[in-house]
């Protein structure tokens, strides 16, 4: 199913603002990833790869330590906040059962005692458990509890609303996935603690007609196509026509009014024929919508992320078919799901926290019994580090993008060293700037270039020791990248 007429026209006419892939593109100062064919010319001996995110060693980095806290730890949200500069989580804690049987004879999940805690990080990695002093526990507020109204997964800043009051907006389903008539209410706070309900209250009423939606992300504010939106399991609960689950899209100017979801991501060719999709986080960065869509795999139950991008919000590609952080091995606690969420760029790092469990079916919660379990985890990628030209090990491989122009004064790359070992030696990398007749600018050509052979964010390129490209500011050029043993995540004129 092709995404529908009005969000085509959409993405045709934010397409338009961007400049035609075969003439002149005008870069700016935005950073360049190398996710697609759009600046690129020609390359030789050398292919994009996926580089899937390495998970921490001190994984699970939150687990079951205090004693209010079950086996079954999931995240709510995580986010980075920029005014206290630490990242914040909310998580459920909850002891989960198999037990017995229902009226057809499949195992029922009994849910028992579920609370909801905040923990904090100034590095993502290392976590505490703050006592935050306002739920009671057995006669003591010293503890790290959220009032149990506050289970807003539907979470997300919002920088782009200029009253602080509102900097935080959050959405509470009402009704099951498994129900007609699902409705979303709106709240809004200033610290993510007291909550005021919207007076438009449901924001969003699926009515009988429609249904529901499946899990839901609420992106927050789209800068690229300037409204709120949000991506969900747009199908019915499997009363898709594709009869399997799809990823949808809505949109919002306000938050109130919002339109009716239209399917944006279903299965191809490509997948598996047990192929679903089980929601879709996302984020924007440098002009793109960068996501971790959830595969489903209906045969055996297990649920991981492969990466999508997209630059107009509707045609996302999927170029890559494994996962961007892959299950654990059996009995890990991430050996069945990994449940990511939207990746967050902070640091020059990109932190990639997700939800794993050792099960997903009743059925296999009965069988580990005492031994299921749930917690969080963190894998982590270099800034950009998503997907990669992968240079040759001996000869040099070569990526020519289109003409460009651009501001700045200076060429920056991201790269890495693609093998370290093995008598690889190391990642070099020299640029040579070409005009539009593809000739070599003096100055700056390849016999005058330095070679990069550091791993890194953000290097300076140079020629003969120079990084100054301002006089080529604003003029047609090419760059021609030579490289070997070596990732190149991006460029970038600053």
């Amino acid at each position: 199913m092709r995404p529908s007429p009005r969000l085509l026209l959409a993405a045709a006419l934010l397409t338009t603002l961007r400049p035609a892939a075969a003439g002149l593109l005008p870069i700016g100062s935005q950073r360049q990833l190398f996710l697609d064919d759009a600046l690129i010319e020609s390359t030789e001996r050398t292919m994009r790869r996926l580089n899937p995110a390495v998970k921490s060693k001190l994984n699970p980095i939150i687990r079951r330590d205090r004693p209010w806290e079950g086996e079954d730890l999931r995240i709510a949200w995580v986010i980075f906040d920029d005014q206290r500069q630490l990242f914040r989580m909310r998580y459920s804690s909850t002891t989960m059962t198999a037990e017995g049987r229902d009226t057809v004879g499949e195992t029922r999940v009994n849910e028992g005692q579920s609370v909801i805690c905040e923990a904090f990080s100034v590095d993502g990695v290392h976590w505490t458990k703050p006592e935050l002093g306002l739920v009671d526990f057995a006669g003591n507020r010293a503890n790290n509890l959220v009032p149990s109204d506050q289970h807003l997964s539907y979470f997300f800043q919002d920088p782009h609303d200029p009253d602080p009051a509102r900097r935080y907006k959050a959405h509470v389903r009402k009704g099951s996935t498994r129900e007609k008539g699902m409705t979303f209410e709106l709240y809004t706070s200033a610290d993510a603690y007291h909550w005021v309900r919207s007076a438009t209250n449901p924001v969003i009423d699926l009515g009988e007609k429609v249904g529901r939606w499946g899990p839901t992300h609420f992106l927050g504010w789209d800068p690229i196509r300037s409204v709120y939106a949000a991506h969900m399991e747009n199908n019915l609960h499997m009363n898709s026509p594709y009869a399997r689950r799809s990823i949808g899209r809505a949109e919002s100017p306000d938050l109130t009014h919002w339109s009716t979801a239209e399917t944006i991501v279903v299965a191809d060719e490509r997948d598996y024929p047990d192929t679903e999709f089980y929601a879709m986080p996302t984020t924007f960065y440098e002009g793109w919508y960068l996501a971790f869509p959830w595969i489903f795999s209906t045969t055996n139950t297990r649920i991981s992320p492969q990466f999508a991008f997209s630059r107009d919000g509707v045609r996302y590609q999927r170029d890559f078919r494994e996962a961007i952080i892959p299950l654990g091995d059996p009995g890990d606690f991430d050996g069945v799901t990994v449940y990511a969420q939207e990746p967050i760029v902070h640091g020059g790092e990109i932190f990639c926290f997700y939800t794993g469990t050792n099960w997903r079916s009743p059925e296999q919660l009965e069988q580990l019994g005492p031994k299921a379990r749930a917690a969080i985890g963190l894998a982590k990628l270099p800034l950009d580090g998503f997907v990669s030209f992968e240079g040759a090990r001996r000869e040099f491989s070569t990526v020519t993008t289109r003409t460009l122009t651009f501001r700045g004064t200076q060429l920056v790359l991201s790269l890495y060293a693609a093998l370290q070992q093995w008598g690889a030696g190391p990642c070099e990398v020299r640029v040579e700037l070409l005009d539009e007749r593809h000739a070599p600018i003096p100055g700056f050509s390849l016999a005058e270039a330095d070679t990069l052979n550091r791993t890194g964010t953000d290097l300076p390129v140079s020629w003969q020791g120079r990084t100054d490209v301002s006089t080529l500011a604003g003029q047609p050029v090419r760059l021609k990248l030579h490289f070997r043993n070596a990732k190149l995540y991006s460029f970038q004129f600053r």
